[in-house]
């Protein structure tokens, strides 16, 4: 189980800006003067390991990382996060490996919605827990771990049929945070998933739902059934956007750990009877 510092997760994801951009173009005017000297300050991520190597730009698409000694090797199709990191806004850039060649990488800036998301034939019930304000603002003030607990094992991957994920917080004692297995016991919205990535899930209510302003930290409850399998999962998410139709309300949570790709590998394998 990974252990991660829930105030610098926190932090960094849900207090900081996110702008996610597709071009090197769309950076603002002061960092196009110079980018390959922005790229220095970059900050590069590989399957949640950060990196520090050297960036080129080549095109206002496509980035060259240099291979250096005792460099983690990429393959072709790998996907590289780039964060450009300013002030309160972080400029984020989803890269492929485009190319590997004998000096090194050469990387391709996709689409900022690249993630793919599957949209199921069933209807899967989400239960929405808002962490309140003052939980949140302990989280941020005092030293706190976020862990995910799962079944999942990458050598039994294929013969794991019921996949468990829950993500759980813990203090520095290493105790379960009471106020936290509190506030996730109760639910203050019930919705529909309208589709779901490694990255986060959209979920639809019936209803128009307007989330108090001193709440910024969700916890998502649900179970996909599928044939004789099952996934399970209980995750921390903070809200990306929320959008209205008519009477219904749409909210695009994004996952405060995303699923590691040999993980979504599995999730997308067992869901594939629902998105046909």
């Amino acid at each position: 189980m990974d252990k991660i510092s829930l105030t610098k997760k926190i932090q960094t994801s849900v207090l900081t800006r996110n702008i996610q951009l597709g071009s090197l173009n769309y950076l603002p005017t002061p960092l196009k003067i110079d980018l390959n000297k922005t790229l220095q300050g970059a900050l590069i991520f590989y399957q949640q390991n950060l990196l520090k190597r050297t960036l080129k730009v080549l095109n206002e698409r496509e980035i060259f990382l240099n291979k250096e000694p005792g460099m983690i090797e990429f393959l072709k199709g790998d996907l590289v996060l780039i964060i450009i990191p300013q002030n309160k806004i972080k400029y984020i850039f989803q890269t492929t490996v485009e190319e590997v060649l004998p000096d090194g990488y050469k990387l391709k800036i996709l689409n900022p919605r690249h993630d793919k998301r599957l949209t199921l034939n069933t209807s899967v019930p989400v239960f929405i827990s808002y962490i309140n304000h003052s939980l949140f603002l302990n989280f941020i003030q005092n030293e706190y771990y976020l862990i995910r607990n799962s079944n999942f094992s990458l050598e039994k991957a294929s013969e794991l049929d019921d996949l468990q994920f829950y993500d759980l917080v813990f203090d520095e004692k290493n105790q379960i945070d009471e106020e936290f297995k509190k506030a996730i016991n109760t639910y203050q919205i019930m919705g529909e998933m309208v589709d779901i990535s490694s990255g986060g899930v959209c979920i639809k209510t019936y209803n128009i739902v307007q989330i108090p302003e001193n709440v910024h930290l969700f916890h998502t409850k649900f179970e996909i059934s599928v044939q004789n399998k099952s996934i399970k999962a209980g995750l921390l998410c903070h809200l990306r956007n929320t959008r209205f139709e008519e009477i219904n309300t749409f909210l695009h949570m994004a996952f405060l750990l995303p699923f590691k790709p040999e993980v979504w590998k599995r999730i997308e394998e067992i869901l594939e009877p629902l998105t046909k």
